[in-house]
C-alpha cells in the first residue's frame, strides 16, 4: 500500500493523475470523500469489481457510485421527475440515490439487480478523480464488510494490512469528521423511502 499526501482544498494534479494511472490499471484507491474514506475502482471495470469484491470480502450486496455530473449519471441510470427535484436539493452532497440502471451499466457490478446506488459528492478530491477518470467510480467504504468506517489513512492500513488483498494507493488527507456514510433514498411510486439514514435529511 503506497500511501501520498494530498490536500483537500486544493488536490495537486501530479497525485489526481497518480491515483487515476491506478485505477486506469484495474487498481483500488482508497480516498477521502465527504463522509468516510471510501475505495475507488472503475465501476465499468469487471477485473477491478472483482478486487474489490475480495478485499471488502463483500457477499450479495451492490457497490455504491459517484459521479461528477449529470451527463454521467444519465449514461448510467434512468433518472425521474422526481428524482431531478431530489438531486436539485441535496446533489452534490452525502445522498445516494437509488435509480433504474440504463443497459450500459454492467450486471456485475449491482449483482444482477436493476438498480444502481448513485451520489455525486460534495468534495474536491473525489470529484477530481471523477472528472478526471471520464468514468464513474465506486464510493464504498475503505472497509472490509461489517467492519467501522474509517476517517483517516492510518484507519485504511490497519484495516487491510493483515489481508492478501490490499489497496494499491491510499491518498491521504489527514482526519476526517467523523460523521455518518451517506444517506440511501428510493423512489417507490411516487413515496420516498429511506433506506439508510444519514447525514442528510430530506425535508418534507
Amino acid at each position: 500500500m503506497e500511501i501520498v499526501r494530498i490536500s483537500s482544498k486544493r488536490p495537486e494534479e501530479s497525485v489526481i493523475k497518480q491515483a487515476v494511472d491506478v485505477i486506469r490499471k484495474s487498481g483500488v484507491v482508497a480516498f477521502p470523500t465527504d463522509t468516510a474514506y471510501g475505495l475507488a475502482v472503475n465501476a465499468v471495470d469487471e477485473k477491478a469489481i472483482g478486487k474489490l469484491f475480495i478485499m471488502k470480502q463483500r457477499v450479495q450486496k451492490a457497490l455504491p457510485i459517484l459521479v461528477d455530473s449529470m451527463t454521467m449519471l444519465n449514461r448510467m441510470a434512468v433518472v425521474t421527475k422526481l428524482e431531478r427535484e431530489l438531486i436539485k436539493k441535496y446533489w452534490p452532497g452525502a445522498l445516494t440515490i437509488i435509480f433504474e440502471k440504463k443497459e450500459y451499466v454492467p450486471l456485475f457490478l449491482t449483482l444482477g439487480l436493476q438498480t444502481i446506488g448513485v451520489r455525486m459528492p460534495d468534495y474536491a478530491i473525489a470529484t477530481a478523480l471523477v472528472r478526471q477518470c471520464g468514468t464513474p467510480l465506486t464510493s464504498t467504504s475503505a472497509n472490509i464488510s461489517g467492519q467501522g468506517n474509517c476517517y483517516n489513512a492510518e484507519c485504511v492500513v490497519r484495516m487491510f494490512q493483515g489481508s492478501d488483498s490490499q489497496p494499491d494507493l491510499i491518498l491521504d488527507t489527514g482526519d476526517l469528521p467523523e460523521v455518518p456514510v451517506s444517506t440511501v433514498v428510493q423512489f417507490e411510486g411516487s413515496k420516498l423511502k429511506v433506506i439508510r439514514p444519514g447525514p442528510v435529511v430530506i425535508k418534507k
